[in-house]
């Protein structure tokens, strides 16, 4: 009689499972963010501070009100949201997998038997309960329950993510409006000056004192200015678009709001960004992000491993039967109780092959993450780069007006003694618009770049407190 061989190894391991509960793949270990040392300069010194809510420090009371407008009514935190509390759900749902399952069965059948001349009446009924419980041997449940908790966990990062970016793109779009507002006005006062110095060259064109190029030149000047002031208006109310469908206002209502400031481009208080390389990374949830997926293709590289073992349920039944036949009643209570062991054998390579594929996708999250890193990396140091050529260039626009500004005076001086004619004051004082508009320009740009740096920095928001 043939014998048959059994792997002692296998058996002796398989037991050692049993007896202890072990559980396949290895713990999550959460990766080591890279030591970053900023080549960009950082603003001022001190610490980090006052991140989390950054535009209340614009002392512009409706920026804040039109960001916590766009945090109440806007569908991409809607969407963040949905996703978040599926995420909840899910969560709820692997806890519950590894719990005792009880479920109650109930039924009643008549039926009618003909034999002969003999006809027999049956009724049947039965209540019962029936419970099932899976023990997690190999920790499969365990497992998934890391998995589900690891993308609640992204799913919350995501909602600070969404978060972020819309208060950013509010205060953006804001400050953009604001400037445009400004440039808007001075534009308008620079072509009625081009229109001032237009009619001076015509008259001096009918007295012989400008050739009919200049004329024709100036006239060119005079319809560029009008052109700018169209475009100007043109993005400015893109701008006002722009807001209405972040914040879900009314068209009306934004603009009635947006009249008391109006060309006033917010300040905002500075932020000492020193500790900068300590804390960057960790503070950006699109980062958590990639981290919390990457924990959860961990966590299903287990969850396949546990596939490929036994498992084993405790199931259970008791049934109260009622049986009558031609009025004649029967009673009966039935139970049962025992484990149920399923072991895998042979599926064409089915487990094995879902075990690779969740390794292939720890691998594709671990790319992610090492992606979400490097980029994250380089929008801070982008941030940096332009908020520090954004403030230098600021002083350089602040001196230029300086300069422009006693250039107009001394020309106004001699237009007063009669030194200078009024296309020269004219010109004077459109140069000094064109600086003022500079320094606007100047303006919205640093505003701009400490947005950015207030984004790139993660708002402040750090997954250890959430």
């Amino acid at each position: 009689m043939p014998h048959l061989k059994v792997n002692s190894g296998l058996v002796a391991s398989l037991l050692a499972c049993l007896l202890s509960a072990c559980t396949p793949g290895q713990d999550f270990v959460r990766p080591q963010l890279p030591e970053t040392a900023w080549h960009a300069p950082l603003p001022h010194g001190g610490k980090v501070e006052n991140l989390s809510h950054w535009w209340e420090r614009m002392d512009d009371a409706l920026l804040t009100q039109l960001i916590t407008q766009a945090e109440k009514n806007n569908p991409t935190l809607d969407q963040a949201l949905a996703r978040l509390a599926e995420a909840r759900a899910n969560l709820d749902g692997s806890r519950a997998a590894g719990s005792p399952a009880l479920g109650a069965n109930a039924g009643i059948t008549r039926s009618k038997s003909v034999f002969g001349q003999q006809i027999f009446s049956q009724t049947v009924g039965k209540l019962g309960f029936d419970a099932g419980w899976e023990l997690d041997l190999f920790g499969r449940n365990r497992r998934g329950r890391e998995a589900a908790q690891a993308r609640l966990g992204a799913g919350e990062a995501g909602w600070h993510d969404a978060r972020i970016s819309l208060a950013a793109e509010v205060a953006d779009s804001y400050v953009g409006l604001r400037a445009c507002e400004g440039s808007l006005e001075l534009m308008g006062k620079l072509l009625v000056s081009r229109r001032v110095t237009s009619g001076l060259v015509g008259l001096r064109k009918d007295s012989g004192f400008a050739s009919a190029s200049d004329w024709a030149r100036d006239q060119a000047a005079q319809a560029e200015s009008a052109a700018g002031v169209e475009a100007k208006k043109s993005e400015c109310a893109r701008l006002v678009n722009q807001l209405v469908a972040l914040t879900g206002m009314p068209h009306e209502t934004l603009q009635d709001s947006l009249a008391a400031r109006r060309g006033m481009v917010p300040v905002p208080a500075e932020i000492a960004l020193d500790q900068v390389a300590a804390n960057a990374l960790s503070q950006r949830p699109d980062v958590s992000i990639t981290e919390f997926n990457l924990a959860a293709a961990s966590a299903d590289i287990a969850v396949a491993q546990a596939d490929l073992y036994p498992s084993l349920n405790l199931l259970g039944s008791i049934a109260a039967n009622r049986l009558s036949i031609d009025g004649v009643n029967t009673q009966a209570s039935t139970w049962s109780f025992g484990p149920s062991l399923n072991i895998p054998l042979f599926d064409g390579g089915k487990r094995a092959a879902d075990v690779n594929a969740s390794k292939a996708r720890y691998d594709y999250a671990l790319a992610g993450y090492r992606k979400a890193v490097r980029e994250a990396v380089r929008e801070i140091e982008d941030a940096l780069q332009r908020l520090d050529a954004a403030n230098r260039r600021l002083v350089l626009s602040r001196t230029a007006l300086r300069q422009y500004q006693a250039v107009q005076q001394a020309v106004d001086e001699r237009y007063g003694a009669g030194m200078a004619g009024k296309l020269d004051a004219e010109e004077a004082a459109r140069t000094l618009l064109q600086g003022q508009d500079n320094l606007l320009a100047s303006q919205r740009e640093s505003v701009a770049a400490w947005i950015a740096v207030y984004k790139a920095l993660g708002g402040g928001w750090n997954s250890a407190s959430h």
